[in-house]
């Protein structure tokens, strides 16, 4: 099959596991309002007292031994730099330990014993990379591949109570995608076999041990490269005070606000809208507080000193097409799923990459029906959308592509055309209208501290006719016909 370029941002990497404080957001989005709430809003004083602050109240006694942590790192990072030439003042695997000794300290904050689990799945990688280096270098990516995902599969069916591996699953990806991408990279000869210490260091650095972000290993060794005098730079400094604002703006709008703005009394879309509209809230939450955490620790790509974007809310709120719903939800699992994945399983074939990687990305998110089902929704909705309107843009030489065209693009009738931009606002309501479809489901119930079955997420579609299911098979039908 030959390749077609435009595929390479055609891939799912959206479904970012952001339940880690789940089990918190449901004890204030279940707050009983009475039944003023369903028919009337109550003062702005009331819910700030009742929903608003016991919200932020919670959240700063979370957060805030975490972002100590981080901090923590990132000062014993810059009292142990040294130049390339120089004597360091503190030896690396003492640093190392320092870093990982935080994150493991992160671990028991909030997960407790069963942090085992994390532990037990990180020795088992290195042990794996060794032997996979000593005898087969070219095996280690694959060997680490299928070891992440069978201790996954065993671990969720077999060996760990639903709830406790529930709690831990946010924790579970971002290691997944750490050693896999380690193991692909020794694989292909861009590093070798780290050392123990760097390995943990890396494995349970405070910064994004928790949330995220999740970056590769040589971006990881940036860490080191920060001074004292850099240490407290303006950049750094306002990269975390915007993320922490966002952040908590974020956790206010789901916990508090989006409740008070559209009531229960509202049509069942608007309501589903609103439901969907909070889940997505709380992810751009943990994604802020995953910038936050990462330029707190000095964790930063390249050459950037100041942190990491993790996602782009605008772009999802208000989206030209659920392409770039995808590639904005989270920029850094997007970027790992591009290169791990999609690319590595290129060269069999486009389908087989795309399928590849929808499989990879429902396995890291654990053997749960209602993300499966999302997930493979979604790739089918932004397969049939890239299709179609790639047709649209060829028989009206316009910017009708599911991503925005460049400037110098040699479409005949451009975005700013009058019809053009109507056309594509159609495009873009409909796909807030599939996005209030596909995350109606993610709720606050009961069910969340253990994973949602397939009977809550048939229920949710069905209430709702599975109207967009509907609607995608017709314009995928239309698409034929045209």
């Amino acid at each position: 099959m030959e390749y077609d370029d435009s595929f390479d941002d055609y891939y799912d990497d959206s479904m970012y596991d952001d339940e880690d404080l789940e089990k918190m957001l449901a004890e204030y989005s279940d707050f009983d309002y009475g039944s003023e709430m369903e028919y009337g809003r109550i003062s702005l004083w009331e819910l700030g007292e009742n929903c608003l602050y016991p919200t932020l109240q919670q959240t700063v006694h979370m957060l805030a031994p975490l972002y100590l942590l981080c901090i923590t790192t990132r000062i014993v990072c810059a009292v142990g730099y040294s130049p390339d030439d120089a004597e360091p003042p503190i030896p690396r695997w003492l640093l190392n330990f320092c870093i990982s000794m935080g994150g493991l300290v992160v671990l028991q904050m909030f997960f407790g014993y069963n942090i085992v689990y994390l532990l037990v799945c990180a020795a088992s990688v290195y042990v794996i990379l060794l032997l996979t280096s000593w005898k087969c270098q070219n095996g280690s990516g694959v060997a680490v591949a299928v070891f992440i995902f069978l201790f996954i599969v065993i671990c969720e069916l077999f060996l760990v109570e639903e709830k406790a591996w529930h709690s831990v699953r946010g924790a579970q990806i971002i290691l997944s995608m750490k050693v896999i991408g380690l193991g692909f990279d020794i694989s292909s000869g861009v590093m070798p076999l780290p050392s123990v210490t760097d390995y943990m260091a890396y494995i349970f650095n405070a910064g994004n041990v928790i949330f995220g972000p999740w970056i590769s290993f040589q971006d990881f060794k940036s860490i080191y490269s920060t001074n004292v005098s850099k240490c407290l730079s303006l950049e750094w400094m306002t990269k975390v005070i915007k993320s922490s604002v966002f952040s908590i703006l974020c956790l206010s709008f789901s916990t508090c606000f989006g409740s008070w703005i559209i009531l229960d009394g509202n049509y069942k879309w608007v309501r589903a809208y609103r439901d969907a509209q909070s889940f997505r809230f709380s992810h751009y939450f943990v994604c802020f507080v995953s910038e936050t955490t990462a330029a707190l620790a000095g964790i930063s790509p390249g050459d950037i000193e100041y942190g990491v974007t993790v996602t782009r809310p605008l772009s999802v709120e208000l989206p030209r097409s659920l392409v770039e719903v995808v590639t904005n939800w989270n920029l850094p699992m997007h970027n790992w799923l591009k290169t791990y994945v999609f690319k590595i399983a290129r060269p069999h074939g486009t389908f087989l990459a795309v399928i590849l990687t929808y499989i990879a990305s429902s396995l890291l998110h654990g053997l749960n029906f209602q993300l499966a089902a999302v997930l493979l929704s979604l790739g089918f909705y932004s397969y049939v959308e890239m299709t179609f309107r790639r047709k649209l843009s060829r028989i009206f030489d316009a910017c009708l592509e599911a991503r925005s065209c460049r400037e110098n693009c040699p479409h005949t009738y451009k975005n700013n055309h009058p019809y053009i931009w109507i056309t594509n606002l159609a495009f873009g309501c409909l796909t807030i209208f599939h996005l209030a479809y596909l995350g109606l489901m993610f709720d606050s119930s009961v069910e969340a501290e253990k994973g949602y079955n397939m009977s809550h997420t048939l229920q949710k579609w069905s209430d709702l006719g599975f109207l967009s299911h509907w609607v995608i098979l017709g314009t995928y039908i239309f698409h034929l016909m045209v």
